[in-house]
C-alpha cells in the first residue's frame, strides 16, 4: 500500500510570510534548469533526474519533519535514485539505441542515479556491482512517496513508456518488483560495465588525463545540485549575477585614474622607477592579451611590488569588456593576501567584491543583497575573491554542495595570485583541472607571480605568457650561510634593528619564531617588536598586523614571525633573517625587504636554524626532501645574490625539480576519477597534507571588532564573546537555527578560534558534549602578544606550538 502525501499537497520547505513553496512546482523547475523535455536523449535524461531529485519529499514522515511536526531528520534521496534507474531500464528497452549511444547513456544514467542519491551528502564512488541504495533501503521503501503522483508528473514527458508508467500506478508492487531487478546481472552490472567500457575508449582515443580531467569535473553533479539550492533558495538568476562590457569598461577606466592618484601620493617615498614601470607592465600585459585573447590559460611574471593585482585585474577586465568573460574571481592562497587584495580591488576599480572563505559566512549581515548563502557557494555575483582551499573544492569536490562553484566558474576570468605556495604533489592535478574547467565552462586562467612554477607536466594545451618582467633595480641582495639558534639570532636582529630601524626575522616554525621573541621582547620599549604567527585568532592576527604596519610608519618595527609575513602583507623592511625555506619561498620573503625602493639596498641574510643550537626544523614546514636538496644546490652555487640574478636562481630551482620528480604518476588519481571512483581526487589540498588540528574558542577581543562581527553579536545576543561560548554550548541552540543563521553563528564563532594539533588541544582545551569546538581552559593561556604560540602551564611545565 501506498503511504505518501498526494504530491500536489506537499511542500518542498516551510512558508515563508505567504510565500508557499509546493514541492511539484519545485520538482517541475529543478528539471526545466537541468534538461529538456524535447531534446535529445541525454537531455531528456537530465530532466528526469530534475524531476525525481526529490521525489522522497513526498513521504508522510518527511512532511512531518518539514512541517516541524517531528525534530530528527528523515531520508528523501533514495526515492529519486530509486525511480530513476527504474524508469531509465524502462527507456533502454524501448528506444534500443545503438551500442556506443548506449554505452555512453549508461555512463549518464548511472551517474546521475548515484548523484540523486547523494545530493545531500557526499560523493561516493560509484560500486558496479550494486546500485547506491542497497544497505540502506530496500525497494519496497519506495512505497513510502507518492507512487501515482510522481508517475502522473513523468508521464506526458515520456509518452513511450506510457503502458509502464500506468501499470506503476494499478500495481504499484511491480515498481518494487522493477527496483528489485535492478541489481540483477542484467542491470545495474551490466550498465556500470557498459559505463567503463565507453570510458576506456575515450580514455585511449586522445590524451587520457586531458579527457579523464574533464569527465572528473563534476558537471553532471553540479548541474542538479544547482537548479535544486538555486530555487529552493528562491534565487533567480539575471544580469545583475555578471559583469557587464559596459562595467568592465568603467571599472578598467577607474583603475588607471586609481594608479595615477597612487603613483603620485608615492612619488618621493618609492623608487621612481618602480612606479613607472607599474603603468608600463599593466599596458604591456593587457596588449599581449588582446594579442592572444582567444587562448585559455596564461601566466604573468613581476617581482613583487610591481603590481601584480591592478595588472592582472586590468588583464580580466579586457576580457570581460570582449564579451569573452562575464565574472572575475580572483583566487589568493591566504587570507592575509586575500584581504587586502579584496579591498585594493574593491577601491581601485569601484565595483562590489564578494569575499568567499571559511570567516565569510557573516558578509550578509554587513551587504544586505548578499543575505542568502547561495551566493557565498555559488559565486553569483560579478566579482568574487575567494581563497586556494574554496577553489579546490570547486574542482576536487568531496560533498555534493561544493559542486556549486562550478556554476560560477562558467565563462570566469580566473586569477590565481601566488600560484607557487600549492604543494608540489598538488600542482600538476589542480592544472589537468583547471585546463578542464576552460575546456568545459569556458573559463580563462591567469596564474600571476614572481616564481612561476614549470605547467607543463599538467596543461596539454597551450600556455601564453602575458610577460616576464625584469627588476628595474636591485631593492634587494641576498646573503646565504651561517647558522643560528635562538641566542644568536636575537643577537643579530636586535643589532640591525638598532642600526637600520626597521628589521624583521621569519622562522620556519611557530616554536622557532617564539622562542626567538622570547629573547628580544625585553630588549625594547613596548609597541616597538611585535610577534605574528598563525597560532592567533584572525581578529589578533588582523590587529598585529595594522599595529606593525603603524609602528613603520613611525619610525619603524623589529617583527619577528612565521611565513605569515611572507606573501600578500604590503610591508617593507631595510633588513630581513630568514631561517632557511626553499628557493619560491625565499624569493616571496625578498618581496617584503626594500618593496618599493624606498631606500638603498636592503639585506636579506639566510641561514639555517638550529632550536636549542641542535635541532634542524625546516623539515618540519617544508617536507619535500628533493625541494630542499635543489634548494641546497642552487644556493651552494649562489652564496650571495641579488634581485637582478634572482629569476635566473628561480629557473634553475624548477629545472632541477622537474627534472628529478614530473610528477606525472600522481596523475593516475584523475583517471580513477574518471572511472567513476570519485573519492580518489576528492578533496585534494592546495598545501599538501596537513596535520589535523582542533579549534579551540579564545574569548577576547583585539582591537575595534569588524562591522560584520559586531552586527552578528547583535543579532544573535550577545554582548561579549563568552555569550557566544555559551549560545554554542546550550544544549539544542544550534540545531533550532535556520541553516543560513547556524552558518554565520559559526562564522562568527571562527574570528575567535585558533587551530592547533590534537596534543595541544588537550592541554588547553575544554570539550564539551557533543561539540567539536574546545574552550580554551582559562583565557590567560592565551597571551596578547604570542597567541598561542608559547605558553608557560606554570613553573614545572611549558608547552611549545610547532
Amino acid at each position: 500500500m501506498v503511504k505518501g502525501l498526494p504530491l500536489d499537497e506537499c511542500i518542498a520547505r516551510p512558508a515563508d510570510g505567504n510565500k508557499t513553496y509546493p514541492l511539484k512546482e519545485h520538482l517541475l523547475a529543478v528539471a526545466e534548469a537541468c534538461g529538456n523535455p524535447a531534446g535529445n536523449r541525454p537531455e531528456r535524461l537530465r530532466f528526469l533526474a530534475g524531476l525525481l531529485h526529490d521525489a522522497g519529499k513526498s513521504s508522510r514522515r518527511w512532511q512531518e519533519y518539514i512541517q516541524g511536526k517531528t525534530k530528527k531528520g528523515v531520508p528523501h534521496a533514495y526515492a529519486g535514485a530509486m525511480f530513476f534507474a527504474a524508469v531509465f531500464a524502462d527507456l533502454l528497452e524501448v528506444w534500443r539505441p545503438a551500442r556506443q549511444e548506449r554505452k555512453s547513456l549508461c555512463h549518464l544514467a548511472v551517474n546521475l542515479t548515484q548523484f540523486l542519491y547523494s545530493h545531500h551528502g557526499r560523493i561516493e564512488d560509484i560500486n558496479g556491482d550494486f546500485p547506491p541504495w542497497t544497505g540502506s533501503n530496500a525497494p519496497i521503501d519506495i512505497l513510502e512517496v507518492d507512487v501515482p503522483g510522481i508517475i502522473n508528473l513523468i508521464a506526458p514527458y515520456f509518452p513511450e513508456i506510457d503502458d509502464w508508467l500506468h501499470m506503476y500506478i494499478k500495481e504499484p508492487q511491480s515498481l518494487v518488483e522493477k527496483i528489485s531487478s535492478i541489481a540483477g546481472p542484467d542491470c545495474w552490472p551490466r550498465w556500470t560495465t557498459e559505463m567503463s567500457t565507453w570510458v576506456e575508449k575515450l580514455l585511449r582515443d586522445g590524451n587520457p588525463y586531458e579527457l579523464g580531467a574533464r569527465l572528473c569535473l563534476q558537471q553532471e553533479n553540479s548541474r542538479l545540485i544547482t537548479a535544486d539550492r538555486l530555487h529552493a533558495g528562491n534565487f533567480t538568476a539575471d544580469e545583475n549575477n555578471y559583469l557587464s562590457p559596459t562595467q568592465a569598461v568603467s571599472a578598467w577606466d577607474r583603475i588607471r585614474q586609481y594608479c595615477s592618484v597612487r603613483r603620485s601620493e608615492m612619488t618621493g617615498q618609492a623608487d621612481q622607477s618602480i612606479l613607472e614601470v607599474r603603468d608600463k607592465w599593466r599596458q604591456i600585459a593587457v596588449d599581449n592579451f588582446l594579442k592572444e585573447q582567444q587562448e585559455r590559460i596564461f601566466t604573468l611574471e613581476l617581482p613583487t611590488g610591481y603590481g601584480k593585482t591592478m595588472t592582472a585585474l586590468s588583464v580580466a577586465l579586457q576580457a570581460v569588456a570582449r564579451g569573452l568573460c562575464r565574472r572575475i574571481i580572483y583566487v589568493a592562497p591566504y587570507l592575509s593576501i586575500l584581504s587586502q587584495a579584496a579591498l585594493e580591488i574593491r577601491r581601485a576599480s569601484g565595483l562590489p567584491v564578494l569575499t568567499h572563505h571559511h570567516l565569510s559566512a557573516l558578509q550578509g549581515l554587513v551587504e544586505q543583497e548578499l543575505a542568502e548563502d547561495l551566493l557565498l557557494e555559488t559565486w553569483q555575483v560579478p566579482v568574487v575573491a575567494t581563497t586556494f582551499n574554496q577553489l579546490f573544492l570547486a574542482l576536487f569536490p568531496y560533498r555534493a554542495q561544493n559542486t556549486l562553484r562550478l556554476a560560477g566558474l562558467r565563462n570566469a576570468f580566473v586569477i590565481v595570485d601566488e600560484p607557487q605556495i600549492i604543494n608540489a604533489d598538488a600542482w600538476n592535478l589542480f592544472l589537468v583541472l583547471a585546463e578542464a574547467t576552460t575546456a568545459e565552462l569556458g573559463a580563462k586562467f591567469l596564474f600571476v607571480t614572481a616564481t612561476m612554477p614549470r605547467t607543463d607536466g599538467g596543461v596539454f594545451g597551450r600556455v601564453v605568457s602575458l610577460g616576464r618582467a625584469e627588476p628595474v633595480s636591485n631593492r634587494y641582495q641576498v646573503e646565504t650561510g651561517g647558522t643560528e639558534d635562538e641566542y644568536s639570532l636575537a643577537e643579530r636582529v636586535l643589532k640591525s634593528y638598532h642600526i637600520c630601524g626597521s628589521t624583521a626575522a621569519i622562522l620556519n616554525t611557530v616554536q622557532d619564531a617564539a622562542g626567538v621573541y622570547q629573547r628580544v621582547r625585553g630588549e625594547l620599549p613596548k609597541g616597538e617588536v611585535h610577534f605574528l604567527s598563525g597560532r592567533m585568532t584572525p581578529l589578533h592576527k588582523k590587529e598585529r598586523i595594522a599595529a606593525i604596519k603603524s609602528s613603520l610608519e613611525n619610525g619603524g618595527a623589529l617583527v619577528v614571525c612565521t611565513q605569515v609575513l611572507e606573501a600578500g602583507v604590503d610591508l617593507s623592511f631595510r633588513e630581513l633573517f630568514r631561517a632557511l625555506p626553499v628557493i619560491p619561498s625565499l624569493v616571496q620573503a625578498a618581496g617584503r625587504v626594500n618593496r618599493h625602493g624606498e631606500s638603498e639596498k636592503g639585506e636579506l641574510f639566510l641561514f639555517e636554524f638550529l632550536r636549542g643550537g641542535e635541532k634542524k626544523t625546516r623539515s618540519y614546514v617544508y617536507r619535500d626532501g628533493e625541494q630542499r636538496e635543489i634548494t641546497d644546490i642552487c644556493l651552494a652555487e649562489n652564496k650571495m645574490f641579488d634581485e637582478a640574478t634572482a629569476e635566473q636562481l628561480v629557473r634553475r630551482y624548477y629545472q632541477m625539480c622537474f627534472q628529478r620528480n614530473t610528477r606525472q604518476a600522481l596523475l593516475e588519481k584523475i583517471l580513477e576519477g574518471a572511472r567513476g571512483y570519485y573519492t580518489a581526487p576528492a578533496g585534494l589540498s592546495p598545501f599538501g597534507r596537513q596535520i589535523p588540528q582542533y579549534g579551540v574558542f579564545v574569548p577576547l577581543v583585539f582591537g575595534k571588532l569588524p562591522p560584520e562581527v559586531d552586527l552578528a553579536m547583535k543579532k544573535f545576543g550577545c554582548r561579549n564573546p563568552d555569550e557566544i561560548w555559551e549560545r554554542y554550548a546550550a544544549r539544542g541552540f544550534l540545531s533550532s537555527l535556520e541553516y543560513t543563521d547556524k552558518k554565520q553563528f559559526v562564522g562568527l564563532m571562527q574570528h575567535f578560534i585558533v587551530q592547533v594539533p590534537e596534543e595541544t588541544a588537550r592541554e588547553i582545551g575544554e570539550p564539551v558534549e557533543n561539540k567539536a569546538i574546545l574552550r580554551i581552559k582559562v583565557d590567560s593561556l592565551y597571551s596578547r602578544e604570542t597567541g598561542l604560540s608559547f605558553i608557560a602551564i606554570d613553573d614545572e611545565k611549558e608547552i611549545w606550538f610547532i
